[in-house]
């Protein structure tokens, strides 16, 4: 896939000072997916020899569940929050803000000391749509925060362009790259995969099929502050904190590629 650039040393949660209470939200979503992707990564490096990968998986998942949770009630008590590793609370729905978090996206690949293709997504909502998010790709040595933005990151040197699929969801990208005259790659991580067309490592990211809101609202937003086009498979607005939690798959292109990616996905549906 795509070199990652050298990691950041990130910092072990346990070791971080106490948080000061006046942290805006963008720094709170930053913080938390730093931390929680920082504790991932010693906890796989401490314990990985005594568990099996299915096992270190549930625990990771588990294990950054508990931190994100915990740290959002002492920051941010008034509010509500959905993980993909928690019970479901009705409550969420009359809740005027809605923190969105996957604990552990791209589980499969986590247990892989060499592999990127995992991330910490965290976000709030108001309204249904997401106001301050990041993202963690310890792998990169990268957090992405939507008061980070900078704009579609310089493409790398390529012939083509580059369309990202998931492993199992790559027949609309490859007509996308198809449109394109492009090619076509695939990853792990929703987060990762949106990262990629932050950076400009990739140009567009296509996935057909259903996701959870966890996995697409802190990534969808990082990439919507950095001025990607940002859509669901139908080409609509993404909306959250729903009653059923769901998105109709997730485009997330350059600019220039988004009309044309449009075009080749409309053939299709």
């Amino acid at each position: 896939m795509v070199a990652p650039s050298r990691p950041l040393a990130f910092v072990v949660a346990s070791s971080v000072p106490p948080h000061e209470p006046e942290l805006d939200d963008h720094r709170l979503a930053a913080e938390l997916a730093e931390v929680a992707g920082a504790t991932l990564v010693d906890l796989r490096d401490r314990t990985a020899a005594r568990y099996d990968p299915w096992s270190l998986r549930d625990r990771g998942d588990q294990v950054s569940h508990d931190l994100l949770v915990e740290r959002l009630g002492e920051h941010r008590p008034d509010d509500h929050v959905m993980s993909e590793e928690g019970a479901e609370d009705r409550r969420r729905l009359e809740a005027e803000r809605c923190w969105i978090v996957d604990p552990l996206d791209g589980t499969y690949d986590y247990p892989f000391v060499d592999s990127i293709e995992w991330a910490v997504h965290v976000a709030v909502v108001e309204n249904q749509r997401p106001t301050a998010a990041a993202v963690a790709v310890p792998g990169m040595g990268q957090v992405f925060a939507t008061d980070r933005a900078e704009g579609p990151g310089e493409r790398t040197a390529r012939d083509k362009p580059l369309v990202v699929s998931g492993r199992s969801t790559a027949y609309a990208a490859a007509a996308v790259a198809d449109e394109l005259g492009g090619q076509l790659t695939a990853c792990g991580s929703a987060g990762v995969k949106a990262m990629l067309v932050v950076t400009g490592a990739v140009d567009v990211y296509v996935h057909s099929s259903g996701l959870w809101e966890w996995d697409v609202c802190a990534p969808a937003a990082v990439a919507e502050a950095n001025g990607l086009i940002v859509t669901d498979i139908d080409g609509d607005e993404i909306l959250y904190n729903k009653s059923r939690p769901i998105v109709r798959g997730l485009v997330i292109a350059r600019p220039e590629y988004a009309r044309a990616a449009r075009s080749a996905l409309a053939d299709l549906i």
